[in-house]
């Protein structure tokens, strides 16, 4: 193939990926002008190979243990389906340029920050085999997952020697941020991570609106506690990732997208346009118009336009619906 053909391939595949409907941070915010080039020089290695475009993505680790946000779910549901099937117009949309598609690597990071959130592995595990049954069910030449720890160990990245460092400055950022709106905004969002099954989901949803301040009401010092706790393990866990990260050596002629608007980096839209609620911090919803949604678990759960559709063998429901919707749920992934 031509260069300039490969080039223009390259520029045409790289406008689908800005389109709205798949881009999710502002053109200005991930600063293209700056990481257009690079994008382009991906993009153009896999074409002029006749290899598919290769997207990564550290995401789904597993559904979060907070009942307000997530009911009693505890593995993949429709949600995540959504997210698979919106890779799939992706996928479809790339192959009316470039006839060979698009890989997206999924990287699981669930196990290294599980121990943080005060998550079993086991639960972990079960998350990411079940959400494998559902990319293979729908999207096995498309979607292929990765442990990112695993990754790390087969590109030679070992961190352990740095952990006393890493501590020290999570546990330095700690102090000297307490208070600030970035160690907030960290309290708020952590708070929404850690383990809180054994509270209900109206107690829950009280304690994320006393978030906002930066602390939780009298009695709920515990609580507090293991959040400081999990936000400095956190701090840690993130280094960790950011610092020994293995996909440019794993996959280098790969765009490393991402789920939060970050610079230089492509966001994408996970579920559909307009959808910022990620899929592992909900539940999957459809709503009137039979579009996919994913929405707080309180929020749906006692409403009684929605009915809940359960798939064979589970407890906790696959999706939620609006009355009427014509959804059948004939699979089983026990």
């Amino acid at each position: 193939m031509l260069r300039g053909n490969i080039e223009q391939i390259a520029e045409r595949v790289l406008a689908v990926l800005l389109s709205s409907t798949y881009r999710k941070n502002s053109l200005a915010a991930m600063q293209l002008p700056q990481c257009a080039p690079a994008m382009i020089s991906s993009l153009s290695r896999c074409i002029r190979r006749d290899s598919p475009i290769q997207i990564t993505l550290l995401a789904f680790p597993f559904k979060v243990p907070n009942p307000a946000k997530v009911g009693a779910r505890a593995l993949p549901d429709f949600a995540e389906l959504a997210a698979i099937r919106h890779c799939l117009k992706l996928n479809a949309a790339i192959r009316r340029i470039y006839s060979p598609g698009l890989q997206c690597h999924i990287l699981h990071d669930g196990l290294l920050i599980a121990d943080v959130f005060g998550i079993q592995n086991g639960e972990i595990l079960q998350y990411q085999t079940y959400f494998s049954k559902l990319v293979a069910m729908e999207a096995s030449d498309v979607i292929f997952c990765h442990n990112f720890s695993a990754l790390q160990i087969q590109n030679a990245l070992d961190w352990s020697d740095s952990i006393d460092e890493l501590q020290f400055a999570a546990e330095r950022w700690f102090r000297q941020a307490c208070g600030a709106a970035e160690w907030i905004t960290a309290f708020r969002k952590t708070l929404g991570m850690i383990n809180l099954r054994d509270h209900s989901a109206k107690s829950v949803v009280n304690l994320l609106r006393h978030a906002t301040i930066g602390r939780l009401p009298v009695g709920w010092e515990n609580v507090e506690q293991r959040v400081h706790k999990a936000m400095i393990q956190y701090h840690v866990a993130d280094a960790v990732i950011h610092q020994y990260d293995p996909r440019p050596l794993h996959f280098p002629d790969a765009i490393h997208a991402t789920t939060q608007e970050r610079v230089g980096r492509l966001a994408l839209w996970l579920v559909r346009r307009g959808q910022s609620l990620l899929p592992w911090h909900g539940i999957g919803c459809i709503d009137d118009r039979g579009r996919p949604m994913v929405s707080y678990a309180i929020e749906v759960s006692d409403r009684n336009d929605y009915r809940p559709l359960f798939v064979d063998r589970e407890n906790a429901p696959f999706v939620h619906c609006k009355r009427g919707d014509g959804v059948h749920l004939k699979f089983d992934l026990q």
